[in-house]
């Protein structure tokens, strides 16, 4: 007779005809007895219930708050660190102080919808309860894959919709009322930079001046930067192939840099042996790279909020800058290769009619083509 994994049981007929429904588990057999093969079968179906529900009722007293605190030890080794940030922030911040105290087999929908709820009652946006949703349910699908729970109740739960997306493009008078407001020659570096090429924000946070030719007016896209929290970070690859590109820049952005590596000569004779040269062209008063998470706040919101300027994510910038190279009929594959996208129709598709007055621009070319009657 084969051997049977543990708890999946088996059932056998003894010398005196009786059958036998058999389950082991950590080396401890249970036994049920009965009349015919079909009996036997149904015991052992009852054994396995019972079994499961004793495992269940055990593991399941564990609150989200404590299997949380497991899952993420258990996570830790299998995603990216700064995936890892992510997903213990929400749970930190957005999981555990809404419903950690509830125990795992007593969450309901009703809890997660609460979680929802809540979060959006505090101000936080459909996208991040959607996200914060998403590592719930992870947390969720691996404690039923641990046999901890029998469902993921958070799968049977309707999500926020999002709102329609919009891009904030801004005008050529904006962008330029922008720039003039910046209070610093790093700060102003970074946003022409990023107008002009479009770069990433970690693909600009990341830059070193080792990838910067200040002759050929050109940089190359090498890596981009992750902040892996505790003021720690790591330099990875870009986002996909097409993302390690070369990009040309114009004159005025060259003068804008070698200002940028003068003034921050000056800040490291300043920090002195505080100053650590890792070589990136942005950085803080200790020579190490800006936060992703806090660069915005301190250049991009106070620089819009003195030029009278709607507020805008640090990514918008980026969509500024292509928008306006279409618009000005750069040749879309040339738009393509700047902005490190795989495919033109994508590039098309996602800035070509981003700029007001599209339809006119386009309607206007055929001017003349039709003749009055």
């Amino acid at each position: 007779m084969a051997k049977r994994a543990n708890r999946e049981g088996s059932i056998y007929k003894r010398r005196d005809g009786r059958w036998v429904a058999q389950l082991s588990h950590n080396g401890t057999a249970t036994y049920k007895y009965a009349r015919t093969k079909s009996d036997a079968a149904k015991q052992l179906q009852i054994l396995r219930e019972h079994h499961q529900q004793g495992e269940l009722s055990k593991s399941g007293r564990m609150t989200i708050s404590e299997w949380s605190a497991r899952w993420l030890d258990h996570k830790r080794a299998r995603v990216k660190p700064s995936t890892f940030v992510r997903y213990q922030h929400d749970v930190r911040v957005k999981i555990n102080p809404i419903i950690g105290q509830i125990k795992l087999l007593d969450l309901s929908t009703a809890d997660v919808a609460k979680l929802h709820s809540t979060l959006l009652s505090r101000g936080k946006s459909s996208n991040t309860v959607r996200h914060t949703h998403s590592v719930l349910s992870g947390m969720l699908k691996d404690a039923m894959r641990f046999d901890m729970i029998h469902r993921n109740v958070a799968s049977l739960v309707e999500l926020p919709k999002l709102p329609e997306k919009t891009d904030n493009i801004l005008s050529v008078d904006e962008f330029n009322r922008l720039i003039s407001a910046t209070d610093s020659i790093q700060d102003r570096t970074l946003l022409e930079t990023a107008i002009n090429t479009g770069m990433r924000s970690g693909e600009l946070l990341g830059l070193r001046w080792s990838d910067v030719d200040l002759k050929k007016n050109e940089l190359t896209v090498n890596h981009t930067i992750r902040h892996t929290g505790g003021g720690e970070y790591e330099l990875g690859e870009p986002k996909t192939k097409s993302s390690r590109r070369t990009i040309g820049f114009q004159p005025q952005i060259t003068s804008q840099l070698m200002l940028q590596k003068f003034d921050q000569r000056n800040r490291a004779l300043k920090a002195g042996s505080e100053w650590t040269d890792a070589d990136f062209v942005f950085t803080n008063d200790f020579g190490r790279p800006l936060s992703q998470s806090q660069m915005p706040r301190d250049v991009l919101y106070p620089a819009l909020d003195r030029a009278g300027v709607k507020r805008i994510r640090f990514h918008d910038l980026r969509h500024t800058s292509f928008s306006h190279m279409i618009a000005l009929q750069v040749a879309v594959t040339d738009v393509a290769a700047i902005a490190g996208h795989s495919s033109v129709a994508f590039t098309m598709s996602r800035y070509g009619h981003a700029l007001p007055g599209a339809s006119h621009r386009a309607t206007s070319k055929m001017q003349g083509l039709i003749r009055p009657v």
